[in-house]
């Protein structure tokens, strides 16, 4: 995997947040770093599958078809788990 070099600008506060989780994890700061980006854009793409979802759904609003088991399987929608 190749990687990139980013120069990030934080509150001196923020950076002792994270540099003492990083100590208490033992972890180095870019692995803490790492990984709270990675959640974060898990969290953004999961985010935008609702919103398209959302968006499907409307769509079917105005006489097309819709789903008509979003009250029972809301969970499997937004977060794609199967709950039948």
């Amino acid at each position: 995997m190749s990687t990139v070099e980013v120069k990030v600008r934080l509150p001196d506060s923020t950076y002792k947040q994270l540099d003492d989780l990083a100590r208490q994890q033992r972890r180095t700061l870019d692995e803490v770093l790492q990984a709270a980006v990675s959640e974060w854009l898990e969290a953004q793409a999961r985010l935008e599958r609702a919103r398209a979802l959302m968006r499907e759904l409307g769509q079917g609003l105005d006489g097309g078809p819709r789903a008509c088991d979003v009250a029972r399987r809301h969970d499997a929608y937004l977060y794609e788990r199967d709950t039948r």
